[in-house]
Formats: structure tokens, C-alpha cells, sequence
């Protein structure tokens, strides 16, 4: 092997890159460069694995290099794309050979993945956990190790607080939902936190603020506010709670409503509060007294109604844009118009309307476009804004499809996935078209065969594909023609079309899988998923 760049860099530097890539990602990207960096893997200690959508020789590769001792985090993500990654996962590693394992992630509802929870109370590093919404089925099977095992937590990530008694250790705590009358009890039995990261549901006519206990170790709160109202007073006394907070970040999903009406009337007769004083939660004067002692504070607001630009003006302060350096933008052309701090909350995923404009923002200096990650096209309209860091296009539409329009929206700098409604756009490209920096394509229907034909020139270096398809035939030509194709989902326009298929059918009839059966397949009544080794 021949050196390269990184054998320049000291290891401890390697090893804080690799503390941002999962395993996964650090075998594909870092194995066999050199002798050097070959080492620097076998001497880091802290890999995170996660079991979610990978390519298939991405997943071979790092079950190949894993060393179970050098693991310390593992994600279980529920995925029909990747069939049985887990069940192969587990087949080659036996959860206690991770004996410096410290987090472990279920976000799945499949039962064999269950039954490690019975195995983690063995773990003596063990301290963080992240478990999905637990049906009583479930709970009545593995619920007891959960119990065990919440004691010695540090961590914990749930929709549900199966909390029986204080839990002295935990640190860090995310629940997805609660109601705010439990929200009391819950923090009593976790007065040393130092995050909490909280979606509630309020009822105005109660006193939950004010009933909650000090929070004196707490440093880091996200409080998300799925439904309901709330008020500065309500947000002042929780406040108060806490006295050593640094990091605030407050989302209110439940849009607000500031038109007097009477549902205003209402609402403000049975809580006591009127209409002005809950329009303090969208003044950036009022926030000033609660929030100057932070070191970040983020915020975003769904709003009922349209307002005007004015809305920002409370937020152009010198405390603001001067002390504190916080910009907040005001964005009324999207599904709701939304009040919010930037670049924490700047939107990534926009629909592209003919009368799009980027949101007004306190800061002339910071170009929100750039923060666009997934661009939706109902109609095909010009390109009109620098959207730089877009990888994601979704053409949502399948009339007045002009080639001298798409061009430039494929021509993005890092574009990575495309989707479309059908294939005819693909008649008016030329075979000598190439766009080789994609490598995720969906097609709603496919029509005819010649398409796919086209999709195999035009798109070579596709790694995954989800495609609406009628024949056999054609879905070989596919599998067999893209070298690179990992990730498959195949859709039925009917129910129970190919019933004939199963694997070997697929190792019979494909040339690529002849050679290489390096693949799992499910099938079911409305779509095929293969995921396909690849060789390198």
C-alpha cells in the first residue's frame, strides 16, 4: 500500500474523525489506504455501530473488521430495505462479546431484537439506552430487564418513563411524549439531571409550571410542545426551575393562533390570560429577561396564520444581533408559516412554488438557501436560487417536462438522489448523458422497457433504486446491468403480481447473482427489497 495523506496525522486526530462516522462508514473510507491507518483501526476503541439502510458490501465489510471489544455503541434500526441485517448481525456476534459496550439503541419493533434487552444487565459498562414505544406484548416479555436495568442508567431515550423508583444516576433524558401532569413526578424521581430533552402535551388549566421541582444540576433543555398553549408566564416559572441552565431549545409544534376570535375568547376566559400577553411568545423584548444569562438559545415557532415581516423587528435589538449574535427568520411560503432561529432551525427540506422566497432573516449576512438539504418540485420552474448543498431532488410532477429546466437542477454540486413520477423525462436525455453523482433514484412507474435501458446509461453508478415495475424482465435487466445496485425495492402495480418469485428464482434467472449470491431478499404481497452485495 502505498502512503497517503493521513499517515501525516498524528492518531489521536484520526481517532476524533472517526468520532463523527459510524463503523460502518470508518472500514469503507479508512481500511487499506496504508500500513499506517490500518493500525490507527486496530487501536480505536470507540466504534459506533449502526444497523440501519448500508450497503450490503459496506455491511460485509465492517462485520469483517469488528472487533467486539472496541465496540461501545450499538443502533438497531428497523429497515425493510436491508433485509434481516440484524438477523445476519447477530449470527456472526453474540451481544456479551461487547463487553465494553455502553449505549444500545433499539428503533424497531422487532421482537428477536427485543431479546438482547435480556442480555444487557450482564454488560458491566452498560449506561445508555434507547428503546421505541413498548406494547404491553412487549413489556410483558421484556420488561423486567428493563427494570433492572434502569438503575445503573445515565442515559435514557423513550416515548415511555416506566419509572418506579428515584433514578439517582440518570443524566441525560429524553422522553417523546408526556403529559404535563405527569411532568412533575417524572422529574422528581431525576433530580440530578443535566439534559432533558421533553415533548409535552399542556392543558392550560393546570399548574405545571409552577409544580415542577428545582432542577439545580440541569445545563442542557430541549422542550418540544406538541399540543397546546404556552404562555411567558407558564414559561418564566419553569424557568425558575432551573437555575443553572446554558443551552435552551424551545419547539412548539401546535401552530398559535393570534387572530382574535372565539376561540380566543374562550381559551383566554378559562385560563385567565389575555390574547396580548400570549402574543409575548413571539416577542423577542419579552425574551430578553428570560434568556440573557444563556449561552445558546433556539427557537421555533408554528404559526396559525400569516403575519407580516414586522414580526422580526423585536428581534433586531442589539441584544440580539449584537450580544448574544442570535438571528431569528420569519418564513410564511411554506406548509405553515414558522417563526425560528438560524442556522439551528433554517429550513432543509422546501417546496420549490413558483412564488418561493427565501425567508426573511434579522441577519443580511447569512444566506439560508445553503441550508437546503431535500428540494420538492410540484411544477418545473427555472432555478432561481443557490441551492449549493442540495442532495436530494424530488420532482413531484410529470407534466411540461422541459430538458433545458431539469438540466441545471441535476447539475447541483451535491446532488446525490433523485426522484421522479415516471420515466418519460428519460426519453429526451442522450444516451451520451451521464450523471454519475447519483446514487438514489425513485421512479414511481416505469413504463416501458427501453426506460430502464435509458436509467442503466444515463444513471450507471445508481446504489439504490426504488422503482414501480409490471415484468420480470425487466427488473433482471436492472439488477443485472447496474454494477452498483445494493439497495432495491421493487413496487407492484398490482397486489400479488410475482408470486412466483423467491430466491432462487432470483439466483436462477439473474447473471449477476449466479455469479455472486452475496444477497437477502424479502418479498411480500406488494414489493420485492433485495439488498445486494457488490464487488469492490
Amino acid at each position: 500500500m502505498s502512503t497517503c495523506l493521513f499517515d501525516s496525522f498524528p492518531v489521536e486526530l484520526v481517532h476524533n474523525i472517526f468520532h463523527y462516522l459510524w463503523a460502518h462508514e470508518i472500514f469503507y473510507g479508512f481500511a487499506r489506504l496504508s500500513s499506517y491507518i490500518d493500525n490507527v483501526l486496530v487501536g480505536y476503541d470507540r466504534y459506533s455501530i449502526s444497523l440501519s439502510s448500508m450497503l450490503k458490501h459496506q455491511f460485509d465489510l465492517m462485520c469483517l473488521h469488528t472487533r467486539p471489544e472496541q465496540v461501545i455503541s450499538i443502533t438497531l434500526v428497523e429497515n425493510n430495505d436491508t433485509p434481516n441485517q440484524s438477523e445476519m448481525f447477530f449470527s456472526k456476534f453474540d451481544i456479551l462479546q461487547f463487553i465494553n459496550l455502553r449505549s444500545f439503541s433499539i428503533i424497531s419493533s422487532n421482537q428477536s431484537i427485543f431479546r438482547q434487552l435480556n442480555l444487557l444487565c450482564r454488560l458491566n459498562n452498560f449506561q445508555s439506552l434507547t428503546l421505541p414505544h413498548i406494547s404491553d406484548t412487549y413489556w410483558c416479555l421484556f420488561g423486567s430487564s428493563v427494570e433492572t436495568t434502569l438503575p445503573r442508567l445515565k442515559q435514557l431515550i423513550t416515548r415511555d418513563y416506566p419509572l418506579m423508583e428515584p433514578l439517582n444516576n440518570m443524566k441525560y433524558l429524553t422522553i417523546t411524549h408526556c403529559y404535563c401532569h405527569n411532568l412533575e413526578y417524572l422529574l422528581s424521581q431525576m433530580t440530578n439531571l443535566y439534559s432533558l430533552n421533553i415533548t409535552l402535551s399542556l392543558n392550560m388549566s393546570t399548574h405545571w409550571s409552577r409544580k415542577v421541582p428545582m432542577m439545580n444540576h440541569l445545563r442542557q433543555l430541549t422542550l418540544c410542545i406538541q399540543y397546546g398553549r404556552l404562555t411567558m408566564e407558564k414559561m418564566h416559572k419553569f424557568l425558575l426551575k432551573m437555575p443553572c441552565l446554558m443551552h435552551f431549545e424551545l419547539r412548539i409544534d401546535d401552530p398559535m393562533d393570534f387572530v382574535v376570535g372565539d376561540q380566543w375568547k374562550v381559551w383566554s376566559q378559562s385560563s385567565e390570560i389575555d390574547i396580548e400577553e400570549a402574543k409575548d411568545i413571539i416577542d423577542g423584548n419579552q425574551w430578553k429577561y428570560l434568556v440573557s444569562h444563556l449561552q445558546t438559545f433556539d427557537f421555533h415557532f408554528c404559526l396559525a396564520d400569516r403575519l407580516n415581516k414586522q414580526i422580526l423587528d423585536s428581534f433586531r435589538s442589539s441584544f440580539w444581533l449584537t450580544q448574544k449574535r442570535w438571528f431569528v427568520a420569519y418564513d410564511d411560503l411554506q406548509s405553515s408559516s414558522s417563526l425560528f432561529t438560524v442556522p439551528r432551525f433554517a429550513p432543509k427540506n422546501i417546496i420549490y412554488l413558483l412564488n418561493y422566497d427565501t425567508p426573511s432573516c434579522t441577519s443580511s449576512d447569512l444566506c439560508l438557501d445553503q441550508y437546503v438539504d431535500i428540494l420538492n418540485l410540484p411544477t418545473l420552474r427555472p432555478l432561481m436560487h443557490h441551492f449549493i448543498n442540495v442532495t436530494s431532488l424530488i420532482l413531484q410532477t410529470d407534466k411540461d417536462l422541459c430538458l433545458d429546466r431539469i438540466l441545471p437542477y441535476l447539475a447541483l454540486p451535491q446532488l446525490k438522489s433523485f426522484s421522479l413520477v415516471n420515466t418519460s423525462l428519460l426519453a429526451q436525455l442522450s444516451t451520451e448523458t451521464r450523471f454519475e453523482s447519483i446514487r438514489s433514484l425513485t421512479i414511481d412507474t416505469l413504463e416501458i422497457k427501453f426506460h430502464a435501458e435509458q436509467i442503466c446509461i444515463v444513471f450507471p453508478r445508481i446504489e439504490r433504486l426504488k422503482i414501480g415495475i409490471s415484468d420480470q424482465e425487466t427488473m433482471l435487466l436492472l439488477i443485472d446491468r447496474l454494477k452498483h445496485l445494493s439497495l432495491v425495492t421493487f413496487v407492484y402495480p398490482q397486489p400479488s403480481m410475482f408470486t412466483n418469485i423467491t430466491y432462487e428464482w432470483f439466483v436462477e434467472n439473474s447473471s449477476r447473482f449466479k455469479e455472486n449470491k452475496n444477497f437477502t431478499c424479502n418479498i411480500n404481497k406488494v414489493e420485492i427489497h433485495l439488498w445486494i452485495s457488490v464487488e469492490e
